[in-house]
């Protein structure tokens, strides 16, 4: 067997198994800021529909204690 092919050959085997792994460790992070973006997304939403019910409820405020028990046994509040 010819040095020069046995060298090229072993370098290019070594250079597919380098790219390999890069790849799968790229793939990895880029996994893994996809399921973070996805759960601090999660968390801002219910933190919005959150304050919009406060505000809704401190700028249509209850009124009364009959106000209140409809509004509670709605399950609205």
């Amino acid at each position: 067997m010819n040095p020069y092919f046995a060298g090229g050959f072993l370098l290019t085997m070594m250079s597919f198994w380098v790219g390999l792994i890069w790849y799968g460790n790229r793939a990895g992070r880029n996994s893994a800021n996809v399921d973070t973006s996805q759960r601090d997304t999660a968390n801002a939403n219910a933190a919005t529909q959150a304050t919009q019910a406060m505000l809704n409820a401190r700028t249509n405020g209850i009124r009364t204690d009959t106000q209140l028990d409809d509004t509670l046994d709605k399950g609205n509040f």
